[in-house]
């Protein structure tokens, strides 16, 4: 009768093994976070690449 009364998954489970909390808890933020980063940054390298102003001679005064 008490296991009845009790809600849908306030019963614990079995704890998680610890390779499984790193990949979880550690890894896979830390993989997240790199992968945006690296979008990010490549795409500041490209729109700074065509934001570049191709050195002439109209647009530069030699010395």
């Amino acid at each position: 009768m008490i296991l009845a009364l009790n809600e849908d998954g306030s019963m614990p489970g079995e704890p998680l093994p610890f390779i499984e909390a790193i990949t979880w808890f550690f890894i896979a933020p830390v993989g997240i976070f790199l992968a945006v980063w690296l979008l990010v940054v490549t795409a500041e390298n490209v729109k700074a690449k065509k934001k570049r102003v191709k050195q002439d001679v109209l647009t530069r005064i030699n010395e």
